[in-house]
């Protein structure tokens, strides 16, 4: 049951705009709690995210497809059409610390690059409501060279209004720049 059930806008596929699947090698995880969105000139269209007191953002980088995210749509007869979100990694370090952190992430936002044309909608933002939370971790040392999986999602009960939050600020070096000074 959607909430706004009209149709908005034109939807046009262009052979001059071909998808491709995949990420790009860095994604950017903040605490969920201590950001801060700008919203742009759409509901779900991000243009700037400011970090409270001394936060900083957080490069996850993976190779191949050693970072996954997406989405799903959860329907109901008594509620609104939501969307959960999820982001998974396969971390390669074996450090003591490095396990402990991923241990205990909880409550974070994800923003992802996807393999796009260098504009709005090249950054996806996951988690923006109710953040992400651990849903499963595995590991198996005799299978994917013992390469453990961590998956974070939407918690059940929980949602996301959009299926995706886009942040974009003007061009693509800028979105990129904004990003990269989450990191001091």
């Amino acid at each position: 049951m959607g909430c706004a059930a009209k149709v908005a806008k034109a939807i046009t596929n262009s052979c001059t705009d071909v998808p491709s699947a995949g990420l790009e090698l860095v994604a950017y995880i903040f605490d969920r709690l201590s950001a801060t969105f700008t919203i742009g000139a759409s509901a779900n269209l991000v243009s700037a995210i400011a970090l409270a007191g001394a936060e900083v953002a957080y490069k996850v980088t993976a190779v191949k497809k050693e970072n996954n995210a997406g989405f799903d749509m959860v329907t109901g007869d008594n509620i609104p059409d939501l969307f959960t979100h999820m982001f998974s990694i396969q971390p390669y370090e074996r450090s003591a610390a490095v396990i402990k952190a991923l241990d205990e992430m909880d409550d974070f936002v994800a923003v992802v690059e996807i393999k796009a044309p260098k504009t709005e909608g090249k950054f996806v933002i996951l988690g923006f409501n109710s953040g992400l939370h651990k849903k499963s971790a595995s590991g198996r040392y005799n299978d994917n060279y013992g390469i453990p999986t961590y998956e974070f999602g939407t918690r059940e009960g929980e949602g996301e209004v959009y299926s995706r939050y886009i942040f974009w600020n003007s061009d693509y070096a800028t979105s990129k720049g904004d990003l990269e000074a989450l990191l001091t």
